[in-house]
C-alpha cells in the first residue's frame, strides 16, 4: 500500500462562497430526484475542482470531527 501524498502546493482548495453554491447544488439535485452528492460534486466539478484521494485531508480541523463533504477537492 502506498502512502497518500502530501503535495498539495500549486493547488487551491473551494472558497466559503463556492462550497455555499455547491450545497446549494446538492439541495436542488435532491429537489429534481437525485441524490445530495451528485449535485454538489457537479458543481464543483464545474468550476474545474477535482477530489483527490491521493492527498491529506483538507478539512480545517484536519477531520477531527469528521470530514467535510468539501474534503480533498483541489484544482491546480
Amino acid at each position: 500500500m502506498v502512502a497518500p501524498s502530501t503535495e498539495t502546493t500549486g493547488y487551491s482548495v473551494p472558497t466559503h462562497e463556492e462550497v455555499l453554491a455547491a450545497i446549494r447544488a446538492g439541495y436542488r439535485a435532491i429537489d429534481d430526484g437525485y441524490g445530495f452528492y451528485p449535485g454538489f460534486n457537479g458543481w464543483l466539478e464545474s468550476l474545474g475542482y477535482t477530489r483527490r484521494e491521493d492527498v491529506d485531508c483538507t478539512c480545517p480541523d484536519r477531520g477531527y470531527r469528521g470530514h467535510l463533504p468539501e474534503c480533498r477537492w483541489m484544482r491546480p
